[in-house]
């Protein structure tokens, strides 16, 4: 992708993409120095890889205004003082009650979401057209500070190879921290408890298969040593970090989408900071995750049997 060169505005504001950047050269990120402009520059540069998984997926932020070390806090719902190239759409609460979430549907509303000091997004695994119809689901393997880096991918194959044996395919990517995240798209004919549902009997069968080496209970002393697979992740209202997206710590590490064959021990998840993700789009001939949406699955009678529901 070309990059645009910055327009400057008046006093030091710069243009990317139609969209004013104030204070362009911010540090967001003050280990590598990485600032607001080179921020919003990696996202125009990755948005052709990166639209296909956030686009029209209502997202809950995290908004850092004053950079990596700063006080940071999530946001779920839009407001009106957003920049005009980010969506907002309406979406009901588990409650009923309708409220503004926002969304992105091109390059330019991703540099409109680096303009309001957002350095998550966390998206939807559904979209916001038929969005009781969710269109893929999440395991996330959380390790343990104990777990080694091994075990993790070598945790992502047997998640993989388990999906295989019930008839889903999946992809995987690495989550800017030291888990990973193994994403199996949907036909949209599932609703949200039908899909959490199984993917919590998904990953209990999986623990029971595999004794002392994953758990699906979230407290501290329970996961010691252990993988935390988080099929909570797949409720309604939930999210999870989007492909490509930086996250919020010193390293900044990116959510890098990968062919199953580049997933190893010698990757380090802490090196696809946004310069390294940019020079590694330039070389791809085509997407890791190429087949993603041509995938037509969905999760049948005999699957649900085979994770024991009934």
């Amino acid at each position: 992708t070309r990059r645009t060169s910055p327009r400057r505005g008046k006093g030091e504001d710069t243009e990317v993409l139609g969209v004013r950047l104030t204070s362009p050269e911010k540090v967001l990120y003050p280990a590598l120095g990485i600032t607001k402009l080179e921020l919003a520059h990696y996202y125009e540069t990755v948005a052709p890889w990166m639209l296909p998984y956030i686009a029209d997926r209502p997202l809950t932020l995290v908004r850092c205004p004053d950079g990596v070390g700063g006080e940071c806090f999530y946001q779920k719902h839009g407001d009106q003082h957003f920049h005009e190239s980010i969506g907002r759409t309406l979406i009901a609460e588990n409650d009923g009650e309708e409220k503004v979430y926002t969304y992105v549907d091109s390059a330019a509303a991703l540099v409109g979401m680096v303009q309001m000091g957002v350095i998550e997004l966390h998206t939807s695994n559904a979209r916001r057209d038929r969005f009781e119809r969710p269109d893929r689901f999440v395991i996330d393997l959380d390790p343990a500070k104990d777990v080694p880096w091994t075990r993790t991918v070598d945790s992502a194959f047997q998640v993989r190879d388990f999906l295989a044996e019930l008839g889903l395919d999946s992809w995987v990517k690495t989550t800017g921290g030291k888990g990973l995240h193994v994403v199996v798209p949907l036909s949209r004919r599932q609703r949200w408890d039908e899909v959490k549902d199984f993917t919590k009997a998904f990953s209990t069968d999986l623990s029971v298969r595999n004794p002392g080496k994953y758990v699906t209970r979230a407290t501290i002393a329970a996961r010691k040593g252990k993988i935390f697979i988080d099929y909570l992740r797949n409720g309604r209202g939930a999210t999870s970090i989007s492909a490509f997206c930086a996250r919020s710590r010193p390293t900044a590490a990116v959510s890098v989408p990968l062919r199953w064959d580049e997933l190893d021990a010698k990757l380090d998840p802490d090196a696809f900071t946004p310069e390294a993700v940019i020079r590694r789009v330039a070389r791809l001939k085509r997407d890791p995750w190429d087949g993603f949406y041509a995938s037509k699955q969905s999760i049948t009678r005999a699957m649900r049997a085979a994770v024991g529901m009934r």
